[in-house]
């Protein structure tokens, strides 16, 4: 395994995946040049189109083992290197992770790369909305108005919108989650993330030391978060939608969230 730096996991990921793209085209080669061997019957189970689910890839792996069995008895060289191989014709999962100083940042321009291209990689981005590794500074991950290192007095920019940009190229599954929020929704945007045969990005809201409070209310934080509108996640309600006794709920809920944080907002910009 070669050397990863911290500003090209994008690209790292991205290599593993064109690696299992170019192992599993070479074993399909050398399985339809054995054919006349292994059998068409089998050739066709391992080469067809199938839904990807978890019976599908149990039932594909019982088929590469009888694969690698029939391989055995034959003599050839291309056999041999089909058996090495072989596990390739399984469907691989990659999944790339990191912070938001790395997606945000200083591995923006890689991340942004691989989104543009339509291979099927999936990005976990953790996202504490400051530098979390020294200290805590503000970053263009910090909401606007929250007071960090460098920003004492409140960022006066907006957050970077990392999840719009991915989305503007138009083959990105993009979803956002807080699993102490919501648990159900934090399942089920990975497995639709991990079944989408393209790029896929999830934004996940994660609590930090940096913030400034006990890190036992951490999920108490992701659920203040979520529903005060502060935290990031898929499918809230557009607010000029809301009656006005649930916006006051969502001030009330914002008002809490934000004086236990640090990442608190500047007097006079509270919701």
């Amino acid at each position: 395994m070669g050397k990863l730096s911290f500003e090209d996991n994008a690209e790292f990921g991205l290599g593993f995946r064109l690696a299992v793209e170019a192992q599993r085209a070479r074993a399909i080669a050398l399985l339809q040049k054995l054919s006349s061997d292994i059998g068409e019957a089998l050739v066709q189970e391992l080469t067809g189109t199938w839904e990807r689910t978890e019976q599908n890839i149990l039932t594909m792996r019982e088929r590469v083992s009888g694969l690698k069995k029939k391989l055995s008895d034959i003599d050839s060289a291309e056999a041999q290197s089909l058996k090495i191989i072989a596990d390739y014709l399984i469907p691989k999962s990659i999944w790339i992770i990191g912070g938001d100083g790395w997606a945000y940042d200083i591995g923006y321009g890689g991340l942004d790369h691989v989104l543009s291209l339509n291979h099927n990689v999936n990005i976990l981005v953790l996202d504490t909305g400051v530098y979390s590794n020294t200290g805590g500074q503000a970053s263009k991950a910090t909401p606007l108005g929250a007071a960090a290192k460098f920003a004492s007095s409140g960022k006066a920019m907006e957050k970077k919108d990392l999840g719009l940009m991915a989305m503007s190229y138009g083959h990105v599954y993009v979803a956002s989650i807080a699993l102490a929020a919501n648990a159900v929704q934090t399942i089920n945007a990975i497995l639709e993330a991990e079944s989408y045969e393209g790029p896929s990005l999830i934004i996940a809201y994660s609590q930090c030391v940096a913030h400034g409070y006990d890190l036992k209310q951490g999920p108490a934080q992701q659920k203040l978060a979520v529903e005060s509108g502060c935290g990031l996640c898929t499918g809230l309600t557009h607010a000029a939608q809301l009656p006005v006794t649930r916006l006051l709920r969502l001030m009330q809920k914002a008002e809490k969230y934000l004086c236990r944080n640090i990442c608190r907002t500047r007097r006079g910009s509270r919701l």
